[in-house]
């Protein structure tokens, strides 16, 4: 059954190499050219997700997590992380897809990734960051927070989704702007929203076969990224998993939706770019281990069950992104 995360993982990196689903372009034209498409499929994928997780979890089928939030770690994290994906041009799963398309950089940002977050994981940077890590407070799920059924969490953000698309609809249909065309995205080449939709639909189908195979999340990519190279270091079995087969299976995923398109081409940086990528790569690695996941454990996959974790780490990654764009001068996307 662990071999299915490597089935979900090349469906992944297909979709995000075919959709350009990547946080860090959608971020960055979010603040610069006040364009919300990427931000309106986000939340398309998210509410999707939270949908098909809590009928799981009535189904029987999944246990959704309860976590106690780190404050001050999530909220340092989240700015670290965001700072560096600016820094680094791709996110966790940016840095997965981006080098199946050919972009040496990105392969640099995996690697320094990686060895980052297996430092945070079990090595020097462990005894570092565990006195953060260790001060929880009791916030864990929002509606247990309020004391409510989820369902009425999972209603609000579904009526949010459908009011913003239809808005944005209406805006793009009577007055065409650069900030109003997100719903002709649908059939674009650029954060679709067929795409989103489909990534939320494989989102719900992961976390159940994770859960077949003992583990009890859906797409992940920090922790798994350094289970990777743990494994490859050590040659321990436990740290191949369905967690980090699906992170291996979005490269090929992302590599063969780019060759079909005639969109592969190696990229390499230049060299001045390099130290930026390194930093960016640290950044994501130590900001990852403090927020709990990358952009798609916390972003993606968190904020669809209500974590509060999950919540709070997405405001402070576009927050540190919104810093390193105001504060650092960052070349383009990879």
């Amino acid at each position: 059954m662990p071999l299915s995360g490597l089935l979900v993982g090349l469906a992944f990196g297909f979709l995000l190499q075919r959709g350009q689903f990547c946080f860090v372009c959608g971020f960055r034209e979010l603040f610069q050219k006040r364009d919300p498409r990427f931000m309106l499929a986000l939340l398309l994928a998210v509410a999707i997700q939270s949908v098909g997780f809590f009928g799981l979890q009535a189904a029987g089928l999944i246990r959704l997590p309860t976590e106690q939030m780190p404050i001050l770690a999530t909220v340092l994290g989240g700015l670290l992380f965001g700072m560096g994906i600016i820094l680094a041009r791709c996110c966790g799963s940016g840095s997965w897809f981006r080098s199946g398309e050919g972009a040496a950089g990105s392969l640099l940002v995996l690697l320094v990734f990686a060895i980052t977050l297996a430092a945070c994981q079990a090595g020097p940077l462990k005894n570092l960051l565990q006195p953060l890590l260790q001060q929880t407070s009791s916030l864990g799920l929002i509606h247990e927070t309020l004391g409510i059924a989820p369902w009425w969490c999972v209603a609000a953000l579904v009526v949010m989704c459908a009011g913003l698309l239809w808005r944005a609809r209406r805006q793009a249909t009577s007055s065409p702007s650069p900030a109003s065309d997100a719903a002709e995205a649908v059939e674009a080449g650029r954060y679709p929203l067929g795409i989103a939709a489909l990534i939320g639909l494989l989102g719900v189908l992961a976390w159940w076969l994770s859960w077949q195979s003992g583990r009890n999340y859906g797409y992940g990519v920090a922790v798994p990224t350094a289970n990777v190279l743990q494994y490859l270091v050590t040659g321990q079995s436990r740290y191949l998993n369905w967690g980090s087969l699906f992170v291996l299976g979005i490269l090929p995923g992302a590599f063969f939706s780019a060759w079909l398109r005639g969109q592969f081409r190696w990229r390499v940086p230049p060299v001045e770019q390099v130290p930026q990528c390194i930093l960016g790569g640290v950044l994501m690695g130590v900001g990852a281990t403090l927020a709990g996941g990358c952009t798609i454990t916390n972003t993606l996959v968190a904020t669809a069950y209500f974590s509060w974790q999950g919540w709070l780490a997405t405001l402070m990654i576009l927050l540190g992104c919104w810093l390193a764009l105001r504060l650092l001068r960052t070349p383009s996307c990879a």
